[in-house]
């Protein structure tokens, strides 16, 4: 600990400090979101079928729908939550936090505000 403030205080007294060592803190806080590996069971069930239901309501012509239905039709019989949901959820929760190298706020389903409300805090 005296190593770091020594660290710290010969920084400042160089003005060498990175404004990297603050902290932002948003309203929202994205941080907050679970990721899918948290969830319980019922929870991704849930999520997976609030994510089919919504996908198809915001893209009805999509080929995506018939598919989501498919995998999510099957979560009963074999209870289960399929994986590619998963990978759905993170990526929402990716791009919520300003994280994701692939999508972006406002673009697409995965950078749509409606689909961030899906995820679980």
């Amino acid at each position: 600990m005296m190593i770091w403030k020594r660290s710290i205080i010969g920084q400042l007294n160089t003005g060498r400090l990175a404004f990297s060592h603050i902290r932002q803190f948003h309203a929202s806080s994205p941080a907050l979101y679970k990721k899918w590996n948290e969830l319980k069971k019922d929870d991704k069930q849930e999520f997976i079928k609030n994510f089919v239901s919504l996908y198809k309501e915001k893209h009805p012509c999509s080929k995506s729908n018939v598919m989501y239905r498919a995998l999510a039709s099957e979560m009963d019989e074999y209870n289960d939550t399929p994986y590619v949901f998963g990978v759905l959820y993170n990526e929402i929760r990716a791009v919520e936090k300003g994280e994701s190298t692939d999508n972006q706020k406002g673009v697409g389903p995965m950078g749509d505000p409606d689909f961030v409300k899906l995820l679980y805090k």
